[in-house]
């Protein structure tokens, strides 16, 4: 990550704009706090990913939190083409003022190339937005952490350059709700976290919301009573209603938790925000 972050600094003045990909689910959480450095003195998009996995009521938030620090904001669907030609128009917009104010002195008509940074953490669906907006695969995707290796530049269409990054995610979380949120989103590897104990705080954070108690209510067909009990014994509920038993009759937590963890990271719970605007 350290060398990562040294390439995009050295690339740094070659970038008009700076597109910030973040997880609509999860817009304060998935953003690196070295991106504001990154994008100082510089035109900036930022991105919210996997919005069809989101609240649409607290995307509509995020949207509006960031226009009203002049900040544009487009969300998108990384698996269709949702908004992407927006992502685009964007480009030109802030990068046709950039070009007239470094040249309002002087008379070029040449027509001008936009240079693009994208960055994002790993698995948020950068890889996968460069190739709808270049049309084309043009660089390697995955549904894990780590996917892009190096530095690549990629031109769309005839003005635009766009800088493709490995994911960026600080050495170190500095409040332990942001490692929560990226594990439940599937943003850090399974590996680097107790997964039952991630599953309960999943579930403690549905039951909070009062929309949210709904899904986890509908989707595994929970009683009220059901809902009182603490997280771990929920999970256990959870787990027999869905068969997931070794000998003797008992749960198998681990499997149990590995399925929760699963359907909340895809959606299948319902659409779901975990960070938002106070």
């Amino acid at each position: 990550m350290a060398r990562a972050k040294n390439d995009i600094k050295q690339s740094l003045k070659l970038i008009d704009i700076v597109v910030e990909v973040l997880d609509a689910r999860i817009p304060k959480s998935s953003s690196n706090p070295n991106i504001l450095e990154f994008a100082e003195n510089k035109g900036r998009i930022v991105v919210l990913n996997k919005a069809d996995l989101a609240d649409d009521t607290e995307t509509n938030k995020w949207i509006s939190y960031y226009n009203l620090k002049g900040i544009e904001c487009v969300k998108t669907n990384a698996n269709t083409t949702e908004n992407i030609n927006k992502i685009i128009e964007k480009i030109n917009e802030i990068g046709k003022k950039i070009y007239e104010e470094k040249n309002k002195t002087k008379k070029i008509d040449l027509k001008p190339i936009y240079r693009v940074l994208i960055v994002g953490i790993p698995n948020v669906g950068k890889s996968t937005i460069i190739n709808k907006i270049a049309k084309r695969n043009v660089t390697n995707v995955g549904n894990k952490p780590g996917v892009t290796k190096q530095n690549k530049w990629i031109r769309v269409g005839n003005n635009i350059d766009l800088l493709d990054t490995p994911g960026l995610l600080w050495p170190k979380f500095e409040d332990e709700e942001i490692g929560i949120n990226l594990a439940l989103t599937g943003n850090i590897k399974q590996e680097v976290f107790d997964i039952e104990e991630i599953a309960m705080h999943g579930i403690e954070k549905l039951k909070s919301n009062t929309k949210y108690k709904e899904l986890l209510k509908n989707k595994y067909k929970l009683e009220d009573d059901d809902l009182r009990q603490d997280s771990y014994s929920i999970l256990e509920i959870i787990g027999r209603k869905r068969g997931t038993l070794i000998s003797h009759g008992d749960v198998d937590m681990a499997r149990c938790a590995n399925m929760f963890l699963d359907e909340f990271k895809n959606g299948k719970i319902g659409k779901i925000t975990l960070d938002f605007i106070k």
